[in-house]
This record gives C-alpha cells, sequence and structure tokens, in this order.
C-alpha cells in the first residue's frame, strides 16, 4: 500500500443501518479541489444489500471524480459485478433552502447528507431513480453515497433540483469538493462485510484499550506531533521527532520532560532543540548527542552550549538519495560503534516501483560506522520497511509494507546478505540471493496495513515476544515467534486498539510503560475516524485478561497457549469451537496480492493439557509455505467466565515441524523468471494459482522454471497451457530448454479457446539438484500459448493426486481452490461442484478409493448416492450405490456411463470403502485432427474385473467432446455425501 510516506490504510464508512446524527455543516475545511472522491471495494461474492465493511480495509480502487454520473465497469474502475462503492464529498450549497436529490443506481444505494439519511433505495434492482428532499442552509454540506453492485449493469448517478429550478440535472462539478492534495491508498484483493456474529476482537479489529494496560494522554495543550521517532536520555526524558511532511523539510525535535510515572498532559514539558529537517523517520542517543536519521543523511544535532537546543547539524553520513517522496531512512538503532536503518525505494504516485531507481541499493537495511561515516549494506530487497528494532536474542528485525513484490505486509529476520525478494532497476546488492522467506506475513486487511516499529517485551505476560504498531490499521499487534529448522516463525495476534491515532513508533520507556507516537495525513492515509497526531503511554496495570498467550507449531497441528485456565462449558466439544484456514502469497511485480489456494481445514481433535492452559489441535491438510488462520469465536471463556480477549491468530508456516521439506513438484508460471515480453494475466478463467503467463505472441518471451530434482535421471515434465484461437486455430510451438540448453521444439495442440486448458507432457533429463526448464518463442516456433503450471516426477513414478489431506493437485472446474471438505478416514466429501484435477494425462493407471452414504430406502435410482470418475473428463465411470441389485444396468456403479453395464455387480454395501483401478488408453487421432482408434478401458471394482479393454466410442453423458490433447480426471458433484479417498495415478 501506499501512502504519503508509506503504505496507508481505508476510510470506513458508518454502519450502513443507522444514521449518526453527527456534526451539521461544516465551519471550516482543509483545502479542496472540485470533485468527488470515489472509492470501490471489491466483494467478489453478490449482495443482497447493503452492508457495513469491516474496519481496517483498502479500497481496490480510489479516484477523483469530476461529478457522480457513472454508467459503466470503467467508472468504478474496471469493476463489473459483485462490489461496492462510496462517494465522499463537500457539497457546496448556494442559498437555504428545500433541495430534492434524484439518486439513480443499480443496484441498492443511499445518500446521506450530514450524516443523515436523505435517500434509501437500497435491495436489488435495475437503474431506478428514487428522490428525497432536505432543508439545507448556505455552506458546505458533507455527502455521502453507500452503493453496492451485485451483477449486469453498473450505475450511480446524482442529480438535484434547487430552489427555483424547474428540472433535476446532475451536481455540477462546481457544487462538489473533495479535501485536495490527498493520499489515495488502494489495495488488491477482496473485501468483507461485517457480521452479526463478529464482534471486535472476535472476527472485527479491536475497538479499545488491552484490560492489562492503562491509557494515558501525554500532550499538552496545543502540541500536535506526528511522531516520525522516539527515543529515551539517560535521565528519563523523551526525545521526539516529528515528521513535518511530504518533500518539506519542517522536521522538529522535541525533548518532553515528565513522561514517565504518574502523570498527564498538564504535568509534561516540551522543548523544541532542533527544526529544518528532512522528514527525520530515526532517533537515537549515543553518547550525549542525539543523531536523526533524515531521507538523505545521518545527522548528529551538536549542542555546544549544553542548553538542549541544536547549535550545528553534523553530517555523520550520507547514502544513495533520488530525491523521490517516497526515499526515507526509517528507523535508527546502535549497537557497538555502528548505526543500524532502513532505506526504502522510490516509487511512482500509484504505488509502483519507480523504474528504473533515481538511487542504486535503495530497499535496504544499511550500517553506519560512528566514527567514519562509512556506509555497508546488511540486507537488500525491501520496499517501505518503516520499522526496525531488536528482537529475540538480541537479534535484527523489520516490517516491510504491501507493495510490489509484497502481496502482503510482513516482518522479516535481518542478517547479513539476505535477500527479501522486492526487486529494482537496477539490482540491489542482494537481488542474486535466494530469498528469505518473512518470518510473518501481516495478512492485509485482517491484522495489518502499515506496520511500523517492532520492539521486544523484557516483562510481564508476553515477555520475550514483540509488539508491532501500524500506522493505518491502528493500535499495535503481537507477535509469538519460535524457531523451526533453525529459522523463526510464528503467530501474530491483535493487541490493543484505543488509542488517539494510528501508531508509527512505539518505545518501552524507564518505568515499563509502552509509548505511542501517532501519525496520519489526509485522503485515506490514516487510521479512520483518529487524529493525525498522536503521543500517549500504556502502562502495566496487572494481568486480568484472558488471552492466546502463545502458538506454537507441532508435527500435526498447533499448541495455543492461553493466560488461564480454559472453563469446563469451552471445554465441552472444544475442537468445534476453532475454525481453521491456510492460503499462501504469491509475490510478483503487481502491487500488492491476493490470497492464493486459500482452503479451510477441519480440526480432527483438540487435547486440552492438566493445568487447562493449553490446547493442542490436530488439523489435517497443513502445508508448509502457508499463513494459517485459527479463530475461536466467542463465546471462549476461561474458568470464571472471563471472555477471550482476541480470538484469533495468523501463524506464519514456513516449516512443519519434524517435516523434511519435500521437493516441489508443481511450479506456478506465474511465479516463475519470466522475460523478454512474458508477463503475468488472469483475463481467462480456470487458471491455477495467481494467473497465468501469457505474451508469448513477442519473440523472445521466455518463461524459467527452478526445478529440484532428487536424483539424475528422466522425469515426466507436465506443461499445463491454454491455445486459443488467436492469431489462428491449431497447433502452436515453443522451444524448450534445460539448464541453459535446446533439447526440443514442444509441439501444443489446440485446447479450442483461452479458458480451456491441457497438459503437454515429455520426459527431460535432469541433473541431481537444480535445474532449469525453460519455455521460449524462438526463431521458428509460433507462439501465441499461455502458461498455468509445471508438473515434474520421475518417469513412470506414481503421482499422489489426493493423500486424505492434500488437495492442491485439484481445482473446481472454474478454478476455485477445492471446497469439498476433509472429513474422517482421511477422506474428502463432494461439495460445491465437480472437482478436477490441474494437471492432464493421456493413458493412465488410476486408484480410486470412494464411500457411499447410506440412504433410506425410499431414495431411488439416479438420487442414491451418485457421483461419477471422468476420465480425461470425457467419459464417466459411473459411482451409485448398487449394492444387491441382480440386474446392472449401464447407468448404475461400475457402469460407463450409458455405453456399458458391468460384466458383474461387484459392489459393497453402502457405509464400506470401494476401489476403482482403471487402466485407460486414450483415443487416437491423426495430424488431421480425425479419430483413428477409439478410447479404450479395463476397470477392476473392488478387485473384480468388471471392464476388460472396453472400446468407448464416444464421450458420455456430460463428457467433454473428444480431441486429440490430454484430458483431467474429474470427480461429479451431483448433490450426495459421496467421499474419496487415496488417489493415485500413473502415466503411462
Amino acid at each position: 500500500m501506499v501512502g504519503s510516506f508509506l503504505a496507508g490504510a481505508a476510510w470506513t464508512a458508518p454502519a450502513a443501518a443507522e444514521d449518526d446524527p453527527g456534526p451539521g455543516p461544516f465551519v471550516e475545511l482543509p483545502p479542496q479541489e472540485p470533485g468527488v472522491t470515489q472509492r470501490v471495494y471489491d466483494m467478489q461474492q453478490p449482495l443482497q444489500k447493503l452492508c457495513e465493511l469491516k474496519a481496517g480495509q483498502t479500497p481496490n480502487v480510489d479516484e477523483l471524480k469530476p461529478t457522480v454520473d457513472w454508467k459503466e465497469a470503467g467508472d468504478f474502475g474496471g469493476l463489473a459485478d459483485n462490489f461496492v462503492s462510496h462517494t465522499i464529498a463537500n457539497l457546496k450549497v448556494p442559498q437555504d433552502g428545500t433541495y430534492t436529490f434524484r439518486l439513480t443506481s443499480d443496484d441498492g444505494s443511499r445518500l446521506l447528507i450530514d450524516n443523515k439519511r436523505v435517500i434509501d433505495h437500497d435491495g436489488l434492482h435495475g437503474p431506478t431513480p428514487k428522490d428525497g428532499t432536505v432543508e439545507l442552509t448556505a455552506g458546505y454540506h458533507a455527502l455521502l453515497i453507500e452503493h453496492f453492485e451485485a451483477g449486469g449493469e453498473q450505475q450511480v448517478t446524482l442529480a438535484w433540483q434547487p430552489p427555483g429550478a424547474s428540472d433535476f440535472a446532475v451536481v455540477p462539478n462546481s457544487a462538489l469538493s473533495t479535501d485536495a492534495g490527498v493520499v489515495r491508498v488502494t489495495a488488491p484483493g477482496r473485501k468483507e462485510c461485517a457480521n452479526s456474529t463478529e464482534t471486535p476482537g472476535d472476527g472485527l479489529p479491536l475497538n479499545g484499550v488491552h484490560p492489562d494496560y492503562r491509557l494515558t494522554d501525554l500532550r499538552p495543550k496545543g502540541f500536535e506531533p506526528q511522531v516520525s521517532a522516539m527515543d529515551w536520555l539517560p535521565d528519563g526524558r523523551l526525545a521526539v521527532a516529528t515528521w513535518g511532511g511530504t518533500d518539506n523539510s519542517k522536521g522538529e525535535v522535541y525533548l518532553l520532560d515528565h513522561v514517565t510515572g504518574s502523570t498527564g498532559p498538564d504535568k509534561v514539558t516540551t522543548k523544541k532543540v532542533a527544526e529544518g529537517l528532512k522528514e527525520p523517520m530515526g532517533l537515537k542517543y549515543v553518547d550525549g548527542s542525539l543523531y536523526v536519521s533524515q531521507k538523505h543523511e545521518l545527522t548528529r544535532l551538536k549542542d555546544d552550549d549544553g542548553d538542549d537546543v541544536t547549535d550545528a547539524y553534523e553530517t555523520v553520513a550520507t547514502w544513495p538519495f533520488g530525491k523521490n517522496f517516497h526515499e526515507f531512512a526509517f528507523g535508527l538503532l546502535y549497537r557497538d560503534g555502528f548505526f543500524y536503518l532502513n532505506l526504502s525505494v522510490a516509487i511512482n504516485y500509484g504505488g509502483a516501483t519507480t523504474d528504473p531507481q533515481p538511487a542504486k541499493n535503495r530497499g535496504t537495511t544499511i550500517k553506519v560506522n560512528r566514527e567514519t561515516g562509512e556506509v555497508s549494506y546488511v540486507a537488500g530487497g525491501l520496499r517501505t520497511p518503516n520499522g526496525i528494532g531488536w528482537g529475540p536474542e538480541g537479534e535484527l528485525f523489520a516490517t516491510d509494507n504491501q507493495g510490489g513484490w509484497l502481496p502482503s505486509s510482513k516482518l522479516l529476520h535481518v542478517k547479513q546478505g539476505r535477500f527479501f525478494n522486492h526487486h529494482t532497476n537496477p539490482d540491489g546488492p542482494y537481488d542474486d540471493k535466494p530469498v528469505t522467506q518473512p518470518v510473518l506475513w501481516l495478512p492485509q486487511n485482517e491484522i495489518g496495513n502499515s506496520p511500523s516499529t517492532p520492539i521486544l517485551l523484557k516483562e510481564g505476560t508476553f515477555a520475550g515476544q514483540m509488539l508491532i504498531g501500524d500506522v493505518t490499521y491502528g493500535g499495535v499487534q503481537r507477535a509469538a515467534l519460535e524457531k523451526v529448522g533453525g529459522e523463526y516463525q510464528g503467530a501474530v495476534f491483535r493487541f490493543t486498539q484505543g488509542l488517539e491515532a494510528g501508531v508509527n513508533r512505539i518505545s518501552t520507556g524507564p518505568d515499563g510503560a509502552l509509548y505511542a507516537g501517532g501519525l496520519g495525513a489526509g485522503g485515506n492515509w490514516g487510521q479512520p475516524g483518529k487524529l493525525k497526531h498522536g503521543l500517549q503511554k500504556l502502562t502495566p496495570q496487572g494481568n486480568d485478561a484472558f488471552d492466546i498467550k502463545a502458538m506454537r507449531a507441532t508435527r500435526t497441528g498447533f499448541e495455543l497457549e492461553y493466560t488461564k485456565p480454559v472453563s469446563q462449558a469451552t471445554a465441552d466439544k472444544l475442537a468445534a469451537r476453532y475454525q481453521v484456514a491456510q492460503w499462501r502469497y504469491v509475490p510478483t511485480a503487481a502491487y500488492g496480492g491476493p490470497k492464493v489456494d486459500e482452503e479451510t481445514l477441519p480440526v480432527r481433535a483438540a487435547t486440552l493439557s492438566s493445568d487447562r492452559k493449553k490446547v493442542t489441535l490436530d488439523i489435517p491438510g497443513l502445508k508448509p509455505d502457508r499463513v494459517v488462520h485459527v479463530r475461536s469465536p466467542r463465546p471462549f471463556t476461561a474458568e470464571g467466565g472471563k471472555q477471550l480477549w482476541s480470538t484469533e491468530a495468523w501463524y506464519t508456516l514456513n516449516r512443519i515441524p519434524g517435516v523434511q521439506p519435500a521437493p516441489r513438484t508443481v511450479h506456478e508460471a506465474e511465479e516463475a523468471r519470466l522475460g523478454g515480453g512474458a508477463t503475468t494475466n488472469d483475463n481467462h478463467s480456470a487458471y491455477s494459482g495467481r494467473g497465468f503467463v501469457d505474451g508469448y505472441g513477442t519473440k523472445g518471451a521466455t518463461t524459467t522454471f527452478d526445478v529440484e530434482a532428487k536424483k539424475a535421471g528422466t522425469y515426466d515434465v507436465g506443461l499445463r497451457y491454454a491455445n486459443g484461437p488467436h492469431p489462428a486455430a491449431g497447433t502452436k510451438t515453443l522451444s524448450v530448454h534445460v539448464n541453459g540448453q535446446k533439447v526440443r521444439q514442444a509441439k501444443l495442440l489446440s485446447t479450442g479457446t483461452w479458458d480451456k486448458w491441457s497438459t503437454h507432457t515429455e520426459r527431460l533429463k535432469l541433473r541431481a539438484g537444480a535445474n532449469t526448464i525453460t519455455y521460449s518463442h524462438d526463431d521458428g516456433d509460433t507462439g501465441h500459448v499461455n502458461l498455468d503450471l509445471l508438473a515434474v516426477h520421475p518417469q513412470g513414478s506414481t503421482v499422489t493426486l489426493f493423500d486424505g489431506a492434500d488437495r492442491s493437485r485439484w481445482q473446481h472446474t472454474d478454478g476455485r481452490t477445492p471446497q469439498w471438505p476433509l472429513v474422517g478416514d482421511r477422506a474428502m466429501e463432494v461439495c460445491c461442484g465437480d472437482l478436477r484435477t490441474k494437471q492432464a494425462f493421456q493413458d493412465f493407471k488410476l486408484h480410486v478409493e470412494f464411500w457411499l452414504p447410506k440412504l433410506p430406502p425410499d431414495v431411488t435410482g439416479q438420487d442414491r448416492a451418485n457421483s461419477g470418475v471422468y476420465l480425461q473428463e470425457r467419459y464417466e465411470i459411473q459411482i451409485l450405490d448398487s449394492y444387491g441389485d441382480d440386474s446392472p444396468a449401464d447407468n448404475e456403479a461400475g457402469a460407463i456411463y450409458k455405453k456399458k453395464a458391468p460384466d458383474v455387480n461387484a459392489a459393497k454395501p453402502p457405509g464400506t470403502w470401494q476401489t476403482y483401478d482403471i487402466s485407460f488408453r486414450a483415443a487416437r487421432f491423426d495430424d488431421s485432427g480425425k479419430k483413428t482408434q477409439d478410447a479404450r478401458v479395463t476397470l477392476v471394482w473392488n478387485g473384480v474385473k468388471v471392464h476388460d479393454d472396453v472400446a468407448i466410442d464416444g464421450p458420455t453423458g456430460a463428457g467433454d467432446p473428444e480431441g486429440p490433447t490430454a484430458g483431467a480426471i474429474r470427480f461429479q458433484d451431483h448433490a450426495n455425501a459421496v467421499r474419496y479417498r487415496n488417489v493415485s495415478i500413473r502415466p503411462l
């Protein structure tokens, strides 16, 4: 996310269902410009009525518009369906009188003026108008339009009929204004409505101060610091630096006395000791002097006469600086003669990383020799690292903010030579190093939007854990870290809100209190509803709160430790009280990014410790390199009845303890290295992951996959691709390179459309260890194909498609992540649409185990536990409860659907596991596409051969048309609770 100096957050509309009397017309306004602010939120699911958005969410679109008259998707940032829009403006009323407004919308909308409802036009409907009348005085009035679009056409138009007017007209630009020169922060991904089951700290951000802390205001009257840095003097005074605004040299440093202990605004004193600083973001007191990190240099504030006021500004060190508004020097630490700080990269307005960078080696953590001023580079690959601090074991940590190469914000463990995956042109000092994974992902709009200072707690209940401030999500979050495989990972929890401003800097004072410095700016860059300045402290006052103390990964799930014993009421049906989901992120050059491969996981068991403070969760299906979200919705109580303060945890599961990471066998094309015009896209359906690679109409386009081979040998390498009709239908070609050497030209058969995917498999020799496989548009190639993923397996090996936990080789036919739930017996149960493999196959042996529910006798025919196994998505082997049927038919269990009944009925009773072992030979076609041989199938059902090399003369039932391309395995959803397990395939 991009703000006036870093990531930002969202403005949240008032609750949709209530009017807020609020203030009347504005007495004075900040600088204005003509027009309105339009914010659009991508909901990704249809709404039936207006909703209140969850707090802390950033819009997908934030634009200045001249008037409110929008009638197509392009007017809403390209979103066509399933979105919410908010229009925010100041309405300039020319004279007192009665004003009638006409709001035309598709679908529902609502107009509020001065926070009072004027028109309620909610619900599903086409582009219809609705009128409302209000008495207004001359001057400015706050205007808000809430709107949602569920599907079909799009429109929001606001017209008025002022006093004396004979008809309606669109409210003119001259009568509309919005704050001028503000930051318009956006972030991609799905946004959510609040619901009735969610409360602050349980599905929603907290809205109050942690019960174990007491909040104290520290700002004397008239003192309004936009805090950009803080540090402590040995005598207990607090040094505070202030920002000064974008592209200004108005930053200042103050010394505050009487801030510790029992105090308040009437006791705190301030003294300005420095001014004219260029957006200082770090402050450190060392051996009698204050040092400040300005955008362009490290400065010593020299006090020659002992009055604390700076007499000279001494340059200690400079670093590369290209005068971009976003080139900050964040934070300032000191140890053993060296300062440490972070340099952010240059970005364009709108958030994209500037290409090329105006100054080299930005996006780095640097070390500065205090004596010589020499600058050396510790780590690279950072974007907006607005936080640096010492963590567990005295090691160095930093936060970074969402943007290019950062699908979400994150906490990082900084060590010499590490690269954190934000790429620049030219390369930074460590761009050639392997990517170091984050210690924590901080999921956007859920637990953080613009993380700032990380600090280590040294005392109290959470000693050894870290706290992280946030400017635009606001408040402070808590991180409990552990080492797995020698590297940090862990969980983040909500800790506190209730402060007067978003938190840019936090520090532990000599009195043990937490000091929070606030900051915000215009537009939607700042915590909604908060001040743009702030200084407060949180003083510990006991250990009364019931909270999650820590979360630790186990081989089969997690251990959650609580601050108090869990009540018996909560312990009853304990496993059912937890909700678990996991997903991963895919860093790309695009700004931000969505959750990928998001799936819900069951809790198989929950075991309570003897002291009732620890719960061990057994969760099948966990995967490494995922964020795991665990929620235990209220009521969830401790002994004595106290409710859980915050019910959610986000654990970054880079590694599973005790499980050796296996070499990856599936590689997403959009995560590979692209060159020569190859780009990522998502404008066609049913792709895997975040998108696919296109741009292969350009000669020189390349996609390079980094592939690890356990041992040298021949591998089946399957490329999932789409070959549509542009610029012409037919087979197209790319060149295949292995480890830099061209090995052959791949011929990719037509898939008919760009929304249809197949797999081209060939056998390639790989060396043990690291390999590269590149698909390129070389001389003699046609190009014009899209690439989705690469599957790599040893030649002729059996591929596990479902092992009872991992559904990642499957997708719904529309491309959704599998929604079929994991159930007992290491199975998944039919739900929510057909499921198919991402990889397509030609000839193969397939093993499938299935279980049929026992249904009442009056449920008969095709309604009796119906499903099916589709071979190549063309030919169905029927699944049905046919137990006891003496005359099997061609539409019953074991049948090649509507083609041939099984030779015998080998069915077992419902409620028992059954097996299909299928040998399949695909139909053959000549170069012209004419079929020359039928597909053939052999089926062994529960150990009994019921089809023996049977020819299939065409597709069955709802099967896809025949053709020469490989096809997926598809399991049918026929609205019956059929289960599948132990699914494997061996390509022939």
